[in-house]
């Protein structure tokens, strides 16, 4: 995604929402899950970034260095939340996601997470069960979970979600009540989250 689009809910709909989300509003934004082994953040924070996203995308990886420099200015009134959308063009994305989720059976999701996009694209099995080695994990049970696929089910009910609202590309960001699309600069996010934090009284 090499252009930076934000809208923003509501005023964007003839544009956006149509596609995407119809029945969402400025005062009725969508409503997603969130696995708390794939969050960021107080669980209570009045600000939420949900975050589709492929391990393969290079846009994804020049997006976390930014996304971890708002963890810490934002570190008590934003929650950020990953949400998996391996592209089919991706063949190796649907295995990295399901790796990760291995690596969060054993409590270890952030960690393999970051890991991933900085070992981009070095994704194949052998890769994998390397990474989780590195990282001290139980390598026979992270390989029958990743051999098993045991999370499948669960990255593809996020690419569901995700399609259900309106995502298309990667990686794409619902703030609130604002929509960002691309490896967005610092500075719009910001703004965005401010906006936000501000009408939620913050």
């Amino acid at each position: 995604m090499a252009r930076v689009r934000v809208y923003t809910l509501g005023v964007a709909a003839g544009l956006l929402l149509a596609a995407w989300a119809g029945s969402a509003t400025a005062q009725d934004p969508p409503r997603f899950t969130a696995d708390p082994a794939m969050t960021r953040g107080p669980a209570a924070a009045p600000v939420t970034i949900f975050e589709w996203s492929d391990y393969e995308c290079p846009y994804c990886r020049r997006a976390q260095e930014t996304l971890q420099r708002l963890q810490g200015e934002f570190r008590e009134t934003v929650r950020f939340v990953f949400k998996d959308f391996p592209l089919r063009s991706h063949q190796n994305a649907l295995p990295a996601a399901l790796a990760a989720r291995c690596a969060g059976a054993q409590d270890r999701y952030w960690e393999y997470h970051d890991l991933l996009f900085v070992a981009q694209p070095a994704f194949a099995r052998d890769d994998l069960i390397g990474y989780a080695r590195r990282l001290g994990l139980d390598v026979p049970a992270f390989t029958e979970c990743l051999d098993t696929a045991r999370f499948r089910d669960a990255v593809l009910a996020d690419q569901r979600e995700g399609r259900e609202a309106g995502v298309r590309a990667t990686p794409s960001f619902f703030i609130n009540q604002r929509v960002i699309q691309g490896a967005v600069p610092i500075e719009e996010f910001r703004a965005a989250i401010r906006q936000a934090l501000r009408e939620a009284g913050h």
